[in-house]
């Protein structure tokens, strides 16, 4: 269940990014759910790791990584691990529960929004 409550968070995040972002910025979702362990060897196969934040936003040459948690979810050992890697490699990163946490993130970075989404 707490699975498909996190879905519902990054589907409302992602639909609202597609609004607010500035023209120029490039964003993606990336899917990391594990699909048993015969995805799991294709995916190591191919360079994907564990841990990578859901979204990226790329914009005028810096990078922001944010992970979706619901209120009550965990960031497991991997993503700790990697969040910390790329910090390390000069990027921000922010572990966000809500569309105002993405916002808030954005907007401390300096990113410009185009507007403000009203919930």
């Amino acid at each position: 269940m707490a699975q498909h409550e996190e879905d519902r968070l990054h589907t409302h995040i992602w639909k609202a990014l597609q609004f607010i972002l500035p023209d120029e910025a490039v964003a993606w979702s990336t899917e990391n759910r594990q699909m048993g362990p015969r995805e799991g060897m294709r995916r190591k196969a191919r360079g994907c790791v564990p841990g990578v934040p859901d979204m990226e936003i790329h914009h005028k040459g810096r990078s922001f990584f944010i992970e979706i948690k619901t209120p009550t979810g965990s960031v497991s050992k991997p993503q700790k691990d990697m969040h910390q890697r790329l910090k390390r490699a000069g990027h921000a990163v922010a572990v966000c529960r809500s569309l105002e946490d993405v916002l808030f993130f954005l907007e401390s970075h300096d990113v410009p929004l185009k507007g403000m989404v009203m919930a």
